[in-house]
């Protein structure tokens, strides 16, 4: 303690301010991100999203660095993301299939249909017999 509170100063330089503030704007952009995309897409794919972000991660930390997890640690990590695309798709309900509607007013639509034609005949009529 004594030793860091001695480099007060230190703390105030560029080079430690730039990634500090660098974190807390990539923080608040990626939390923006997932609200502007929650509302753009589905839950469905707001988690789809979600997975093939953490496997991207997964893969560029084996192809960049050489301290990462073991072939055990990834293959289990990979196991329980599995499990969880797995759980969650047991858990959505499918949804019940539309109905249409069945024809009940059939016969009032034809008696309707019947009254207008009857309408225009005795109409027509009219017209004849006052020409």
């Amino acid at each position: 303690m004594k030793v860091d509170s001695s480099k007060v100063s230190n703390w105030l330089s560029f080079d430690v301010i730039l990634p500090v503030a660098l974190s807390c704007l990539f923080g608040l952009s990626i939390s923006f991100f997932g609200f502007s995309c929650r509302r753009a897409i589905s839950a469905t794919g707001f988690t789809v999203l979600g997975i093939v972000n953490k496997l991207l991660t997964v893969v560029i930390n084996l192809l960049i660095w050489d301290k990462h997890a073991s072939l055990v640690g990834t293959i289990g990590l990979l196991i329980c993301m599995s499990g969880g695309v797995l759980y969650q798709q047991s858990t959505t309900k499918p949804k019940a299939p539309k109905v249409e509607p069945k024809e009940e007013n059939d016969e009032e639509q034809q008696k309707l249909l019947q009254m207008q034609q009857a309408g225009h005949e005795a109409n027509s009529t009219q017209k004849q017999a006052s020409s």
